[in-house]
C-alpha cells in the first residue's frame, strides 16, 4: 500500500495542522502529503527519487531550453511556469561554483604544464621592438633603446641601473629584482632591503616589496593576470543585481518588474558561465584551441546569444530590440571599465 492511498488519508495536517478534506492528497496550507502512514525504507526510497527527477527534469529542461532556445527559459519562469525550469538563482549559483572549482583546477594545471622553449629572437631587425610574445621563453623582459642591455626577470637591478627607477616603465623589473632579492636574503627586512637595492623606502615600495613574496615565479604579468582572470567570475557574480539594473532602464516597461530583469540576467549568464565552464575544460586539451573559441565565443557566439535572448524575453520587434541592443553596449562600456577598474585595484590589494 502507498503513502498516497486513501486509507492513510487524515482530517489534519500533520505538519501546519491545518484541517484538510479526505479527499485532498496534499495540505493546501503547507503543500505537505496527506498521510498518516508510517515511513519505511521503501517509501524513503521512493519519495527520494522521486524529488531527484523532479529536480533534474526542471534542470534538464532548463538547459535544453538555456541552449536552444535563449531567453526563452527566463521568459516562461517570470510568466509562472516555474515547476518547468530550475529557480535562476540557484542555478546560477551552482553554476559559478563549478566554474570557480574547474578555473582552480584550470591554473594549477596550467602552472604545472612544462613550458616549450624557443629560439625566436627577442630584437627585431630595427633594434627597438621588443618582440615581447617571447618575453617568457627567454627571461628577457625589457631592453635599453640606447644602448642595447637587456634586462632579464631573473637577475637583481638597484635603482641606479634605471634613469628613472620610480617610472612605471620599470615596474616589472621592479618586481622581479626585489622577488630575486628577497630569495636570497629571507631574513632581511623590506627596509633594509629597498636600502640596500637603492630604492627609496616608502610606502608603495614596501607594499611592492611585501607583495611579491606571495608570487609563484618571475613571470609577473602572467601570473597576475591569471589572477584577476581568476576573479572575473567573482566579480560578474556580485556585479548580476546592478547589471540587471542597466537591462531595466534600457527595456523598461511597465509590465515588467525588476526582477523579471534580474531573471533573464541570471539566466543569460548562466548560459555564459556553462560556455566558460566547456571552454576550460577544451583548454586541458589544447590550450591553443581554448583560447581560439575564447575569442569567438566572445566576439561573435555571446552577443548573437545576448539579441536572440533580448528579442524572445521582451518580445520587441528585430529593429527595436537592434537599436536597444546598441545601446545597451554602449552603458555597458563605462561600467565595464569601471568594473575592471574595480577588480584590478581588489585584485592587487588582496594579492
Amino acid at each position: 500500500m502507498k503513502r498516497k492511498d486513501l486509507k492513510y488519508r487524515g482530517e489534519k495536517c500533520i505538519n501546519c495542522e491545518t484541517s484538510l478534506d479526505i479527499s485532498e492528497k496534499y495540505c493546501h496550507a503547507c503543500g505537505q502529503l496527506n498521510s498518516t502512514k508510517k515511513l519505511d525504507i521503501k517509501d524513503f526510497i521512493e519519495e527520494f527519487f522521486s524529488n531527484f527527477y523532479a529536480y533534474d527534469s526542471r534542470l534538464r529542461n532548463t538547459f535544453i531550453t538555456l541552449f536552444t532556445k535563449p531567453g526563452v527559459a527566463a521568459r516562461e519562469f517570470s510568466e509562472g511556469k516555474r515547476h518547468h525550469h530550475a529557480n535562476p538563482f540557484r542555478l546560477f549559483l551552482s553554476i559559478s561554483i563549478v566554474l570557480f572549482i574547474v578555473m582552480d583546477i584550470g591554473t594549477r594545471f596550467n602552472n604545472n604544464r612544462p613550458k616549450e622553449k624557443t629560439e625566436t629572437e627577442l630584437i627585431s631587425k630595427d633594434s627597438t621592438k621588443i618582440d615581447y610574445s617571447k618575453i617568457y621563453d627567454t627571461g628577457v623582459i625589457e631592453v635599453d633603446k640606447k644602448t642595447g642591455k637587456e634586462f632579464h626577470r631573473d637577475s637583481i637591478y638597484k635603482a641606479t641601473e634605471f634613469n628613472n627607477p620610480e617610472n612605471l616603465d620599470h615596474l616589472t623589473l621592479r618586481i622581479t629584482s626585489f622577488r630575486n632579492y628577497n630569495l636570497k636574503n629571507p631574513q632581511e627586512t623590506p627596509a633594509v632591503a629597498l636600502k640596500k637595492l637603492g630604492y627609496e623606502n616608502n610606502k608603495i615600495n614596501r607594499y611592492i616589496y611585501e607583495k611579491v613574496q606571495n608570487l609563484k615565479s618571475n613571470d609577473v604579468l602572467r601570473e597576475i593576470s591569471d589572477y584577476i582572470l581568476g576573479k572575473l567570475p567573482f566579480l560578474i557574480f556580485l556585479s548580476i543585481p546592478f547589471i540587471a539594473i542597466i537591462f531595466w532602464i534600457t527595456f523598461y516597461n511597465k509590465t515588467l518588474n525588476y526582477t523579471d530583469h534580474l531573471v533573464f540576467t541570471y539566466n543569460f549568464y548562466s548560459f555564459m558561465f556553462v560556455s566558460l565552464i566547456l571552454l576550460e575544460i577544451i583548454g586541458f586539451i589544447s590550450t591553443d584551441i581554448s583560447e581560439i573559441l575564447i575569442g569567438v565565443s566572445f566576439s561573435i557566439l555571446f552577443p548573437i546569444y545576448l539579441y536572440k535572448s533580448l528579442r524572445n524575453f521582451y518580445q520587441n520587434s528585430r529593429w527595436k530590440t537592434i537599436f536597444k541592443f546598441l545601446f545597451l553596449n554602449i552603458l555597458f562600456i563605462p561600467i565595464s571599465l569601471l568594473a575592471v577598474f574595480v577588480l584590478i585595484a581588489v585584485s592587487i590589494i588582496l594579492f
